[in-house]
């Protein structure tokens, strides 16, 4: 099974990404498998609705471990399946705490070990000085050679949303950009294409 890896700061939307992208394929539960820090893996069912009361917050670092879930992609009469992976966000503040540190630790090697790579920038926190943040930064140096490699452009649907992503697109490229709404579901006909292209 194809693992795909949704990486970023934290709260750029990346659970909401996740859970959004679910219900957009038809689904309205999902069945969580929790990478724990021990090295387990545990599992949790949510409705949809359950799941966003649950695991999506204003809060940094709500999601504190590996969190996955199997989805089948349709195409034709068939079905791709995919492990689309929910991470924790990547931060290079120096008052982490331990927990979110492995945390961070289970996100980088999750990067190492994933075939596809959906990196999440919130447009609402990218700044007007034309270049990214340091982790962006060192997500896209380190991923923009790779196949399987997309930056989500996310908040598009905001009133800044457009300016700010012509501007995203001068210091990235464009070619690697595809422009969401992780909450209103925006772009995610592309994100399915690119997904098929590269299962």
């Amino acid at each position: 099974m194809v693992s795909v890896l949704i990486i970023g700061q934290p709260n750029v939307g990346k659970t909401s990404f996740l859970l959004n992208f679910a219900r957009y394929l038809g689904l309205e539960e999902v069945k969580f498998m929790i990478k724990q820090p021990a090295g387990f893996i545990s599992t949790r069912t949510y409705t949809l609705d359950q799941a966003y009361d649950t695991l999506i917050s204003d809060d940094p670092h709500k999601t504190d471990n590996i969190h996955s879930i199997k989805l089948n992609l349709p195409v034709g009469k068939h079905n791709k399946v995919i492990r689309l992976v929910d991470s924790c966000g990547l931060s290079d503040e120096g008052d982490i705490n331990i927990k979110n540190r492995k945390a961070m630790a289970q996100t980088l090697q999750e990067l190492i070990e994933s075939e596809i790579i959906l990196h999440m920038i919130d447009l609402s926190q990218f700044q007007s000085d034309f270049h990214l943040g340091v982790i962006d930064q060192e997500i896209y140096s380190f991923l923009f050679n790779k196949a399987g490699y997309k930056v989500l452009a996310n908040k598009v649907d905001l009133d800044f949303g457009f300016k700010k992503l012509s501007k995203l697109n001068k210091v990235v490229d464009k070619r690697l950009v595809i422009p969401i709404s992780a909450l209103y579901q925006e772009g995610f006909t592309k994100v399915k294409s690119f997904l098929l292209e590269n299962v």
